[in-house]
């Protein structure tokens, strides 16, 4: 499942429990007993849904770091390309996160968190950009810099999805 499948299969399940909801608000005891049920049926969908595409992603996104790592200089235009892609992937999720944050009172650790975040990814657009200027003989460094930057970006991600 992929982030362009997934979330409109979040949106759709939310509209569905909420209209069923709706409904319910106007119904006998046991029509609400069965809309209830189909909401909750509807959410727990969903929620199976978010943590499948969360462990699909998260795989093919190691999947892709394994495959990379053994780019050679001659490849270092597809390796660049593929950090581009997996940056863009990032920046989707983090804006989300963002956004999440907007809506709610943030906490402290929350703020900081993705405060880090951002830090985070600036110093992976700026590895990125320093593979243009990577030679055969410090290309392994120039690699492995982002590679090192990548870690640290997924790591301030998942700290502030968790916080």
């Amino acid at each position: 499942m992929t982030l362009q499948t997934f979330f409109p299969r979040i949106a759709a399940a939310t509209f569905v429990a909420s209209a069923l909801l709706f409904l319910a608000s106007a119904c006998s005891k046991q029509d609400r007993d069965t809309a209830g049920a189909k909401a909750r049926d509807a959410y727990d969908r969903a929620s199976e849904a978010t943590k499948d595409a969360y462990a699909d992603t998260k795989a093919a996104m190691g999947k892709a770091w394994d495959e990379m790592k053994a780019y050679t200089f001659e490849q270092r235009e597809r390796f660049a390309a593929s950090a581009k892609a997996m940056e863009s992937n990032m920046e989707v999720q983090a804006s989300r996160l963002r956004a999440e944050q907007a809506e709610a009172e943030a906490s402290a650790s929350r703020q900081a968190a993705m405060a880090e975040l951002k830090n985070a990814q600036a110093d992976y657009k700026q590895k990125v950009a320093a593979l243009g200027d990577a030679t055969a003989a410090t290309w392994e460094s120039a690699k492995q810099n982002v590679i090192v930057a990548w870690n640290r970006m997924e790591a301030a991600y998942h700290n502030a999805r968790a916080k």
